[in-house]
């Protein structure tokens, strides 16, 4: 079975920061400048306590220690919660919105990082049936993920694999532009992700809509790192650059079959 998301041992957070040349000095230096600076903001909330100083060391990592890119991406993330409250608001994992979402689209960052440092990320419709299912909610699922990521993980970049099995014409419909372009705004500038790679497998002609919909609102770099796969050219790719879900060990996962030797 997969294993469970852990918190990052000592070796992990060591290799992150001497990557952007900080140590546990410097780090906490740099999170008590953003504190003393977000406390000066009268339009920012303050960040304290340990939760809220994990998640201004990440910023600080995911903005490569730029302190004036840390305090940009931070003061976007606040507009963004105003400008965008369908996506940035009601978090609540107990809400029936949440719990429609989740059971149909999976949005899973797997529990270990490639060798790399990055973290992979399995997105999946689960069903083929759209009754319940909203963009903007499956979005927003995205964006809670991300929020804890910004105060438990660590990770150089992200790399998505999207599985379209289950996409349908009824889901067609439902892919809207402004919404996707929102979401973009938000995971992107908001959390300043750092996209590797967006792989696209088992997707059916009419995915085509959506797809253009996504290389749309990415930026033309961006756009250059969505690939559609077929699975052999997957797991050759994974066999070649990292070996993505070495930490899958059941023949069955997100849909795709998986050898359990891998």
């Amino acid at each position: 079975m997969a294993k469970e998301f852990r918190a990052p041992g000592k070796d992990v957070v060591q290799r992150f920061w001497q990557e952007f040349g900080l140590n546990e000095q410097r780090v906490n230096e740099s999170v008590e400048a953003l504190k003393n600076w977000l406390a000066m903001e009268p339009h920012l909330p303050e960040e304290s306590g340990s939760l809220h100083e994990a998640r201004l060391e990440r910023w600080l990592i995911r903005c490569k220690n730029s302190m004036e890119r840390t305090k940009q991406s931070i003061d976007l993330y606040y507009t963004l919660r105003s400008v965008c409250p369908e996506l940035m608001c009601d978090w609540n994992p107990r809400s029936k919105w949440y719990q429609d979402a989740v059971q149909t689209t999976c949005y899973f960052p797997m529990p270990e990082l490639t060798p790399e440092g990055d973290r992979v990320i399995i997105i999946k419709y689960l069903t083929k049936d759209t009754t319940n299912f909203v963009l903007q909610d499956q979005n927003k699922v995205a964006l809670m993920t991300t929020e804890v990521r910004m105060c438990e993980d660590y990770c150089f970049t992200d790399i998505f694999i999207l599985d379209m099995e289950n996409y349908t014409l009824g889901h067609v419909s439902k892919m809207a532009f402004t919404t996707t372009k929102k979401s973009e705004a938000c995971l992107m500038k908001a959390f300043n992700t750092r996209l590797k790679a967006f792989h696209i497998i088992n997707a059916p002609s009419c995915a085509e809509v959506y797809i253009g919909i996504i290389k749309a609102v990415l930026r033309s770099k961006l756009s250059s790192r969505v690939t559609f796969l077929a699975i052999p050219t997957v797991k050759a790719n994974m066999e070649k650059r990292s070996n993505y879900l070495r930490n899958v060990r059941t023949s069955v996962w997100w849909g795709v079959y998986v050898d359990p030797d891998f």
